[in-house]
């Protein structure tokens, strides 16, 4: 099945330059973030299809993942 991935700040330079990923049917974000070498401690918030999920998050064909990055500067 095929995800679309969106990313913010730093995150966004690890993603495919197309924005999507093909990951076989049953997968969950943690197995998104483990295809991308993501730590997902780095990760704050992620959001599959506009709505608030956790690694556990199921996945299914065309669903959208946002992984946005904890805001940092000074």
């Amino acid at each position: 099945m095929e995800v679309v991935i969106r990313a913010t700040s730093h995150l966004a330079e690890m993603i495919p330059p197309a924005g999507r990923l093909c990951l076989r049917e049953g997968s969950k974000v943690s197995d998104l973030v483990d295809a991308l070498g993501l730590n997902s401690d780095l990760i704050m918030l992620f959001v599959v299809d506009g709505k608030l999920g956790d690694l556990d998050t199921p996945l299914r064909e065309g669903s959208t993942v946002e992984f946005i990055a904890p805001v940092s500067g000074g």
